[in-house]
């Protein structure tokens, strides 16, 4: 893949999908490939001195004439100093709510804020640093297995949720939870998978014969197209597995467009399959 900075934008029918920018942070780099070797992984990013990877957390605004989605909202700024240099956080375009004010809309216009799953990197940005929802008028959504997790975390899941981000949500009244499938819209739906967490889900629009699918951490950047490529942070290993087998091959097929969450360079893409191996591949 270039370093090169790749397309933030595509059509999928009448709706206009824009790549957002909150923060950058990193993490370890083993954990983010899991089982493969650094003998591999570190050919295919840079890594500090620490041993953690520079990742983006890319927001996607999801607009349709009045209908203006957030899906992911970001890991916020809601940090203090020892996590700021521990995650190597930065906000170098100024975080969420600038990021979306440059593709011209206001907090206050959202009308839907879509959430994957609760971990703190990507709902850490759907309360400000006042602590209250950042978007006002929006229904914001989020599996039911998520918002427990999130709200009531048990030792496994502790280190990876924090209820501060959630209960403000819920104690506006702005929160809604699904099982399984929620369609949102016509041609949009949240699709609870597993694996990763317990239910983290892919966001797939359909529209005008084009499909685009956000792939949360089911599939974090385009180095993780390749099916064996598995994040140790994953709860379920055999699960990643084989929800990934089933919805990669169908991405590539389809053509779809694919938006990932923490792809620094590539937040949009198309997969290829070549030979026995699938990957990004990079559409200008």
């Amino acid at each position: 893949m270039s370093g090169a900075e790749g397309r933030r934008v595509v059509q999928v029918g009448r709706w206009t999908v824009t790549a957002l920018r909150d923060g950058v942070f990193a993490l370890d780099g083993g954990a983010m490939f899991g089982v493969v070797p650094r003998v591999i992984w570190e050919k295919l990013t840079p890594v500090n001195p620490d041993h953690t990877v520079p990742l983006a957390t890319n927001p996607f605004l999801l607009e349709n004439g009045g209908t203006k989605i957030v899906v992911e909202p970001g890991i916020g700024h809601r940090w203090d100093e020892k996590a700021r240099a521990m995650f190597h956080l930065e906000w170098p375009d100024g975080g969420l709510l600038a990021s979306l004010r440059a593709a011209g809309v206001a907090p206050e216009q959202v009308t839907h804020c879509l959430m994957t799953h609760g971990h703190w990197d990507h709902i850490g940005a759907v309360c400000g640093e006042d602590g209250a929802p950042v978007f006002p008028a929006a229904a914001h959504w989020i599996p039911e297995s998520e918002k427990r997790a999130a709200l009531n975390p048990d030792h496994l899941r502790r280190a990876s949720y924090r209820a501060e981000d959630l209960q403000p949500v819920v104690d506006a009244g702005l929160l809604r939870t699904f099982r399984g499938e929620q369609e949102i819209l016509p041609g949009l739906r949240m699709v609870e998978l597993g694996g990763h967490s317990d239910g983290v889900s892919l966001v797939i629009l359909e529209d005008g014969g084009d499909t685009a699918c956000f792939w949360a951490d089911v599939v974090p950047t385009a180095n993780h197209v390749h099916l064996p490529f598995i994040m140790a942070y994953d709860m379920n290993a055999e699960k990643s597995w084989q929800v990934r087998s089933e919805w990669i091959p169908r991405a590539a097929a389809g053509r779809w467009w694919n938006l990932l969450y923490h792809d620094l360079h590539h937040p949009i893409l198309k997969f290829a399959k070549e030979g026995n191996r699938f990957s990004g591949s990079y559409v200008d």
